[in-house]
């Protein structure tokens, strides 16, 4: 019990040692570091060959200066709609597949660099224009092209620590170009992933919406579980007004769940749409792709069940087999035992008859 006391009275001073600390750092600790922009998206409409302009303005909305690193970034998508970002080399120049070479950054005067890469030295509630061009060539066919202006803070290494600048924020402006041309709006769905036969009431499903056009749609999906009769047993928003990038895909997957028990055919729905900014399909009907999949749903209880109704055939069976081959078998034995215990009886032959022939006797 002393020893308890003791324990809890330290723990006590070590509370109040750690607020104390707390309520007695300087200003300067908690200070917050909030990089801001103007703008997050930027759409041009422009003529292969020609360029557009525009400016964003860069914020420093925290109580600590702040440097930020401004370049251009193209973005890569993965066949399941995975985004990465690249920064172009000087072999994309002029590559038409890199819309970030077609960028220039106009920097203001007083701004930095960091070996190649430019950046701006902003006090707490600074606020610095940052102008750009962009520069479409000539070759560039018609549809939607993306690249991503990145505004990036960091903190320079201080002497002795390595020499690479530590990243502490990053956010960007997406500037898409809509080259002029022939606009082609295309959705395809395939795959459709269904599984045939389900034991219990979880449906898996996988779709991948393919954006077959040369301009980017903001898709739309919902999910549905149906029973025989078409009733809806739950309904699922596979994609929630997500962009899907022109010539890339998007893949949905998820698990319907039957909440009564689950027995007999289903089916799963899909409806997948473009949408506007508010969710809403555009041009829906003829627009809307619907997609769907027959499922048999059987309740875990019913294959326990059935299994052991079949242990007990099985068993039944063997049990007869074996019984009929064991009586079949004690038959036999039965056979030789009685054919054992008989004895053969002598057999007697009758004296030669005195008229019998003999040809080697004389007359």
């Amino acid at each position: 019990m002393p020893t308890r006391r003791f324990s809890c009275s330290r723990f006590s001073l070590v509370l109040v040692w750690v607020c104390v600390s707390v309520l007695a750092l300087p200003a300067h600790a908690l200070a917050t570091k909030t990089l801001g922009l103007s703008a997050g998206i930027f759409k041009f409409n422009v003529a292969a060959g020609s360029r557009a302009t525009g400016s964003v303005i860069v914020m420093n909305s925290g109580d600590e200066p702040l440097k930020v690193m401004v370049y251009a970034s193209d973005q890569k998508v993965d066949d399941k709609g995975g985004i990465t970002y690249i920064a172009p080399t000087r072999a994309d120049l002029a590559a038409p597949s890199s819309p970030a070479m077609w960028s220039r950054i106009a920097m203001p005067a007083n701004s930095k660099a960091l070996g190649n890469i430019p950046y701006l030295e902003l006090e707490p509630g600074e606020r610095i224009p940052v102008r750009f061009t962009v520069e479409v060539p000539s070759n560039v066919p018609p549809g939607d092209h993306n690249l991503l202006l990145f505004f990036e803070s960091f903190v320079l290494p201080t002497k002795g620590e390595s020499s690479l600048a530590q990243v502490s924020g990053r956010i960007g402006a997406r500037v898409t170009m809509r080259v002029e041309g022939t606009v082609v709006e295309r959705l395809e769905v395939r795959p459709f992933n269904v599984p045939s036969f389900v034991i219990g009431g979880e449906v898996p499903y996988q779709f991948l919406v393919r954006n077959v056009g040369n301009v980017d749609q903001r898709v739309g999906a919902h999910v549905m579980l149906l029973d025989r009769n078409d009733n809806e047993i739950q309904r699922q928003t596979a994609i929630n007004g997500l962009t899907v990038f022109a010539g890339t895909n998007r893949e949905a997957t998820g698990t319907l769940i039957a909440q009564k028990i689950p027995f007999g055919p289903f089916k799963v729905r899909i409806d997948v749409a473009q949408v506007d900014d508010s969710g809403n399909a555009v041009n829906s009907g003829a627009g809307t792709i619907t997609k769907e999949r027959d499922v048999w749903l059987v309740p875990l209880w019913l294959l326990i069940l059935l299994g052991v109704f079949a242990a007990i055939v099985v068993t039944a069976v063997i049990w007869s087999v074996s019984a009929r081959a064991t009586r079949r078998l004690d038959a036999r034995r039965a056979e030789k035992a009685s054919n054992a215990d008989s004895v053969a009886e002598p057999v007697e032959f009758d004296a030669p008859d005195a008229t019998f022939y003999d040809p080697d006797s004389p007359e």
